[in-house]
């Protein structure tokens, strides 16, 4: 009995049966002076996605003055020609920070983005959110999504598929990398 329990273990183990695998997607950007890199870390089993982990980092790399008259200089790093600095209408950043359509963006506006998007969500069992950096000139926020526990309406909401391949899919189609 012992021996067929441990050809059984040994089997699961070496099938894989019971191990997560890791799939990551990341993509970089620059709107102005401020930097976005968001990472997607997706944890499946069998092609089925049981955890999802999404880290964005904000820099803001401006050096106060520079551009306004303060610093010697009144040249603004606007080429659009639009007449809006640092920041055209429509211009996105990531999927957070979309439809930039004011002439200032900075790190207090993306952290209002992502409270006006994700904050009514934070009692949802199987979604956590966690702010690792909130400074001036620096934001980080990982949201952590337990798909065995969020419901079929909560993964709709957030525009989540449990299918590997089909968010695999949505997110090469928004530009993201994978590996």
């Amino acid at each position: 009995m012992k021996k067929t329990l441990f050809l059984l273990a040994v089997i699961a183990i070496l099938s894989g049966c019971g191990s997560d695998e890791t799939l990551t997607c990341t993509t970089d950007n620059t709107l102005g002076t401020i930097t976005s890199n968001s990472t997607y870390r997706i944890d499946y089993r069998n092609d089925e996605i049981r955890k999802l982990t999404i880290t964005y980092e904000y820099k803001d790399k401006h050096t106060d003055g520079v551009g306004t008259g303060t610093d010697g200089t009144t040249d603004d790093t606007d080429t659009d020609d639009d007449g809006i600095i640092d920041g055209v209408v429509g211009e996105t950043l990531d999927d957070v920070v979309t439809g930039i359509t004011d002439g200032i963006l900075d790190i207090a506006g993306i952290r209002t983005r992502h409270d006006n998007r994700f904050g009514t969500f934070t009692n949802t069992d199987g979604f956590m959110r966690t702010v690792d950096t909130d400074n001036d000139t620096d934001y980080k926020v990982t949201y952590t999504y337990d798909l065995t526990k969020l419901s079929d309406d909560d993964l709709a909401t957030f525009g989540i598929s449990k299918d590997l391949n089909t968010q695999k899919t949505t997110y090469t189609n928004q530009g993201l990398t994978c590996k």
